[in-house]
């Protein structure tokens, strides 16, 4: 009988090569050191990509313009120092983008009143606003900037990555990295915008509870109204988690009230135009100018702003699809009896809420706005699970007896 011939990997894995990675990867302790050492490269790789290739985009310029508001009145004058800012350092391309690449774009670069006019939405982010000027002497409005999307970035990621350790959860970070590429970690890093420092205080907010930390976790989650004011989204899920899982309710609610009352106050302060407004400028179709812009309610309007905003969503944004993979793998977790605490269920219950309400409360469909709701899902959901990819022996005998 002629003997079959091996296969290659068979013949591969009996090389002395292969016997040492296969003992390699016997090796729980080297393994939680690689997923730890992955998880940071994968970091560090958005962030200095992020420091390296910013994206000069529309938002950026209306930050930078918001920061000089407290010194230039005339709106040509502010119009002229924030271009001569962006113009500096933003490459050719981009900046011919954010001037010419649409026709709201153009009509901002060339109308300097109905440029100031946008100012209105971008101006009730007052933590971020704050700490750019904080920044300014030192390394200028427009890096400054670009450092609160790449510094919270990277803390972003040494949170998770202490959270993986404590959790003894380091090969997590195996799949942990993955998923927060698809969470548009990167595009977020590199775009010039609040939601990496939103991100951050609400994932260290989220970490203080699962710590027990209720009083620190309230206190984060007032600071982020200042940094977004739509944040109270994650609050006000954060308070129905509170009465559903029989939680202290007076924290969360005073949390609630107290960060209601402020995102009121910023509002008045900072002039927004108001909900509705709002909506239907990001919703429904753009406006060049917003002075005295206040259209009257339609339902129709709404309805058409929500179907955009769905349709959108699901065939350009990963965070429905995400959202859905990992509400089935709670779902597992709990069906094929992982150790699933209550704090963790209950945390998983609010982010999920949140999602959903956030969606609600405005239909934006970037990943960038849902994107500590999904982080802070896939921390949860992998902490539980607890990857191991050493040969755990107990549960390979098990299998065999079978």
């Amino acid at each position: 009988m002629i003997k079959s011939e091996r296969a290659p990997i068979s013949w591969a894995l009996d090389t002395g090569v292969g016997k040492g990675l296969a003992q390699a990867a016997d090796s729980r302790t080297l393994l939680d050191r690689l997923g730890a050492v992955f998880f940071a490269l994968v970091c560090l790789g958005i962030a200095l990509y992020g420091l390296l290739k910013p994206d000069y985009n529309w938002d950026m310029v209306a930050y930078v313009a918001t920061a000089l508001e407290d010194r230039y009145q005339d709106p040509a004058e502010l119009h002229a120092a924030t271009w001569s800012i962006i113009s500096a350092d933003a490459p050719e391309a981009q900046l011919y983008e954010i001037q010419y690449g649409n026709p709201y774009n153009k009509h901002q670069w060339e109308n300097p009143v109905d440029f100031q006019s946008q100012l209105s939405m971008y101006r009730v982010k007052v933590a971020y606003i704050w700490l750019m000027r904080l920044m300014e002497p030192v390394v200028g409005l427009a890096n400054a900037a670009i450092l609160l999307s790449v510094i919270p970035s990277l803390l972003v990621g040494a949170l998770m990555l202490y959270w993986l350790a404590r959790e003894n959860a380091l090969q997590a970070g195996f799949i942990l990295a993955p998923l927060l590429m698809l969470a548009d970690q990167a595009q977020m890093t590199s775009a010039v915008v609040p939601d990496m420092l939103l991100s951050l205080v609400s994932m260290a907010a989220i970490y203080a509870f699962v710590r027990g930390r209720d009083a620190f976790g309230c206190v984060l989650l007032f600071a982020s109204v200042f940094v977004r004011p739509d944040n109270i989204i994650l609050i006000f899920a954060m308070l129905i988690t509170a009465v559903v899982f029989g939680w202290r309710i007076r924290p969360l609610l005073v949390t609630f009230v107290a960060s209601f009352v402020a995102c009121m106050a910023i509002s008045k302060f900072g002039h927004h135009p108001g909900w509705w407004a709002h909506f239907y400028f990001s919703c429904v179709q753009i406006q060049n100018s917003m002075i005295g812009f206040q259209p009257d309610f339609s339902l129709m309007a709404m309805l058409k702003g929500y179907v955009r905003g769905v349709v959108v969503a699901l065939i350009h944004s990963d965070w429905p699809a995400i959202l859905a993979l990992f509400v089935a793998g709670w779902a597992l977790l709990n069906r094929y009896g992982r150790a699933v605490t209550s704090r963790q269920n209950a945390l998983l219950f609010a982010l999920a809420i949140g999602t959903l309400g956030k969606f609600a409360s405005f239909p934006l469909p970037d990943d960038r706005f849902y994107h500590v709701f999904i982080i802070g899902m896939a921390v949860l959901l992998v902490t539980i699970w607890k990857p191991r990819f050493d040969a755990v022996r107990g549960g390979r005998e098990r299998a065999v007896a079978r």
